[in-house]
């Protein structure tokens, strides 16, 4: 008697951890799309973020072109572009084939270009960050069948992660008042960024404040060699930084910078030394 057996297909692994930067990331957009359309009536003529105004700071504003971009961008039809985000970002979150994510990732890239082009303010690294994994994420789909294409697009986003801790730990070291841990306690006493209980907590500890900043520094700096760690300690090491980030969330309120650098480990992981060895067999 014959059996017959089901060949399984192979795990696509780069797809795998592309799925997992597009989910996390989304995350981020989601919640944001959601806080801009609860907080819409800033955004129409006479609000803090009104397109006839933010619309000057663009060269050539007074040309005759922009009345196309004005039809898009200006109040009530820009709250529609929020939608189509929030839709884009359920959409990515729900997960699906290739396909319908291509087209999710094509709404998150132009809805991020509007955004950013109707107004900066507020924006940051988080932003941009997400920015870049949407975009490599939606070319990478353009490759379905072309597995070092689609490689080289999950190294430039592990690229972009690795070199943005890197440059951050480096220009603080150069920093004297990083180095000191003054700039930890001037942080932390700011209105934006600070926290009434850490900075009660650290004023009076200036040793305590040093070695903060410098455990800071050093991690981010040292982020890079995670691609050289064995997988126990790359763990440890990704999880440190999640930490690091849960942390700003809750005491500086940065909480976008969680869910777009955060998104980048499965990239950074996917190219660690022992995912490279198991996936070579050796």
């Amino acid at each position: 008697m014959k059996h017959i057996t089901a060949r399984r297909r192979p795990v696509d692994d780069i797809d795998r951890a592309f799925s997992r930067v597009e989910r996390l990331t989304a995350v981020g957009s989601t919640i944001g799309a959601l806080e801009q359309l609860v907080q819409r009536r800033k955004y129409d003529d006479n609000g803090l973020l009104s397109w006839p105004v933010n619309r000057t700071r663009l060269p050539g504003s007074h040309r005759r072109y922009y009345r196309h971009i004005d039809r898009v961008l200006s109040h009530p039809q820009f709250v529609h572009i929020v939608r189509a985000r929030l839709v884009s970002g359920l959409g990515l979150l729900a997960g699906g084939n290739r396909r319908t994510r291509a087209l999710a990732l094509a709404g998150m890239t132009g809805t991020g270009t509007a955004i950013n082009v109707r107004s900066n303010y507020g924006l940051d690294g988080s932003d941009h960050f997400a920015f870049i994994n949407y975009a490599v994420a939606m070319l990478e789909k353009l490759f379905p069948n072309d597995r070092e294409a689609r490689e080289y697009a999950l190294a430039f986003i592990a690229f972009q992660s690795c070199l943005s801790y890197f440059t951050s730990g480096s220009v603080k070291l150069t920093s004297p008042v990083w180095r000191n841990g003054d700039a930890l306690t001037g942080i932390f006493r700011t209105q934006t960024y600070g926290d009434k209980f850490l900075y009660d907590l650290i004023k009076d500890r200036p040793g305590f404040t040093k070695l903060m900043a410098w455990s800071v520094m050093l991690a981010e700096a040292a982020f890079p060699l995670v691609l050289l760690m064995p997988k126990p300690i790359a763990r440890l090491f990704f999880l440190s930084g999640m930490l690091f980030h849960v942390s700003n969330a809750k005491f500086m309120g940065l909480n976008r910078f969680f869910w777009s650098f955060v998104a980048t480990y499965p990239a950074v992981s996917y190219f660690t030394r022992d995912a490279i060895r198991e996936r070579a067999g050796t």
